[in-house]
């Protein structure tokens, strides 16, 4: 039997920039945060702004690790396996199959 590849499962979101779909908002809104900061660190006459990249640093590495190029959802099923252990299960109580005619 001879497989033909119809690309029926591809859900690509688009690529903006080489990141895929939503990723490059995220690091968009930490270089916004992160200049935000330095002009309101500046403002206040403050000796540390080498805090100020802190949100841009941390949220693009939370894109490259947990993101970019992972699954859909990585993201979040791995946040709610280390918080509950269940991330990447089915549910425990699955729903009957409405199709089978109960006896």
């Amino acid at each position: 039997m001879k497989l033909v590849a119809t690309h029926a499962g591809d859900d690509s979101d688009g690529k903006i920039w080489g990141m895929e779909g939503m990723n490059i908002l995220f690091i968009l809104a930490g270089l916004v945060l992160s200049i935000g900061l330095l002009f309101l660190l500046h403002q206040q006459k403050a000796r540390f702004l080498f805090v100020a990249p802190v949100p841009f640093v941390l949220i693009t590495a939370y894109v490259f690790t947990l993101r970019q190029g992972k699954p859909k959802s990585f993201d979040t099923d791995l946040l709610e396996t280390l918080v509950a252990g269940n991330g990447w299960m089915p549910p425990a109580q699955q729903p009957r199959n409405p199709t089978h005619a109960s006896t």
